[in-house]
């Protein structure tokens, strides 16, 4: 069985929908910071996203803790592209949600908040309480944190980011978020 026919056939059957819920919070660990002008660079950054409600910023660790908007779709890679638009980079990336009656399977990407997740550890949620996801992608990590992923995961999408969700249009990428549960 051709491994695109596959993919396709894993998500239709098994892909989960999820696009209702959305992630209430973040937890955002910036690198390259010297000083309270460099966090009040991101901070400010972050606040203009339009998914943002409220910023507060930890300058003590360098992280941020982001509260999103009700009903507004939260996007990892905009998080990213805001950090980098201040000049520094992202070292971690945490996400927190609850999954109220609907738990994704470990083994399969899964949509939330319009975006596209994959557990890379058979260690998914268990439960329906809060829980925290931390984004493993290039870019939401350190280089070192990546390269020790990436030579522990072998999914070709984890080193591109994308997938192709359907076969009979494999020049159709999704973008496709990386996930380890924290909690």
């Amino acid at each position: 069985m051709p491994a695109k026919f596959l993919l396709l056939l894993l998500l239709l059957v098994g892909g989960q929908q999820f696009s209702f819920a959305q992630f209430q919070s973040a937890r955002l660990q910036a690198t390259g910071l010297t000083c309270a002008l460099c966090s009040k660079a991101i901070h400010e950054s972050l606040q203009k996203l339009p998914f943002v409600a409220k910023v507060e910023a930890d300058i003590q660790s360098s992280a941020f803790s982001v509260q999103f908007r009700k009903g507004e779709t939260q996007n990892p890679d905009a998080l990213k592209a805001a950090v980098e638009e201040a000049g520094f980079f992202v070292g971690e990336l945490l996400l927190e949600g609850q999954w109220g009656e609907n738990m994704p399977a470990s083994s399969v990407p899964f949509n939330w908040g319009g975006n596209w997740y994959y557990f890379l550890s058979s260690k998914a949620v268990k439960d329906k309480s809060t829980f925290t996801l931390s984004v493993i992608d290039k870019g939401f990590v350190t280089d070192k944190a990546y390269k020790k992923y990436l030579s522990q995961y072998k999914q070709s999408s984890f080193s591109t980011g994308f997938f192709t969700e359907d076969s009979l249009s494999p020049d159709k990428k999704q973008r496709l978020f990386h996930v380890l549960t924290v909690k």
